[in-house]
C-alpha cells in the first residue's frame, strides 16, 4: 500500500509547521488517532484528518497559519480546526489534555523523516495498538475497524516491546489476547 499523493502533500506542509513549532517549543507536535494509523499502515486505513497533540495551542496555530493552513471556515465542517487549501480533503485538529492521558513514554515517539530534512512524529506502535484496543473495548460495533487496525499494527511493527505493550493495553482497558 501507499499513502495517497494528496495525503503525502498534506504531511509535507504539516512537517513545515512542526519544524517551526519544534524550534520554538523544543518538541514536535505528535500526530495521533486515525492520521497516525494511516501513516503507520501506509494507507491501509485512511483518515480524513490529522489529530495533533501539541500543548501550546497559540504556537500551533501560528505555525500552521505560517505554513499555509487556514482556520476551518468551510461549510459543513467543524469549527476549531485547520485545513490547507491545496489539500482540502483533510482537516487538522488539536486534541486536548496529555498524550494518551499521560501514560505513554515520550521516549518511544517515532520521528519519521520525509523528503529533505522535514519530519513528522507519531506515537510508538505499542501506544497506537493499545489505543485502538482500548477504543475497541468501548465500541464493540462489528463494523468498527479498531480491532482490525490494532491487529495490522501488531503484524507490521518491528521489534515490539511486549511488556510495555501489555502494560499499555491494560491501562487503556483493552484485551491483549485479541491480537492473537
Amino acid at each position: 500500500m501507499a499513502l495517497p499523493d494528496d495525503f503525502n502533500g498534506l504531511l509535507e506542509q504539516a512537517a513545515a509547521a512542526f519544524a517551526a513549532y519544534e524550534a520554538a517549543a523544543g518538541y514536535s507536535p505528535v500526530i495521533v488517532g486515525g492520521g497516525a494509523i494511516a501513516i503507520q499502515t501506509l494507507g491501509a486505513f485512511m483518515s480524513g484528518d490529522l489529530d495533533l497533540y501539541a500543548p501550546n495551542d497559540d504556537l500551533l496555530e501560528k505555525c500552521l497559519v505560517d505554513a499555509g493552513f487556514k482556520r476551518e471556515d468551510r461549510q459543513g465542517r467543524l469549527r476549531g480546526g485547520y485545513y490547507h487549501p491545496d489539500y482540502p480533503a483533510y482537516g487538522i485538529e488539536a486534541i486536548s489534555g496529555q498524550l494518551f492521558d499521560g501514560r505513554s513514554d515520550h521516549n518511544r515517539l517515532l520521528r519519521i523523516i520525509l523528503e529533505g530534512d522535514r519530519a513528522i512524529t507519531t506515537p510508538s506502535f505499542e501506544d497506537m495498538i493499545a489505543d485502538r484496543l482500548g477504543q475497541h473495548a468501548v465500541d464493540r460495533s462489528p463494523a468498527s475497524p479498531l480491532l482490525q487496525q490494532a491487529r495490522l499494527l501488531f503484524r507490521v511493527a518491528v521489534a515490539l516491546d511486549l511488556e510495555y505493550l501489555k502494560r499499555r493495553v491494560a491501562e487503556e482497558g483493552g484485551s491483549f489476547e485479541l491480537l492473537n
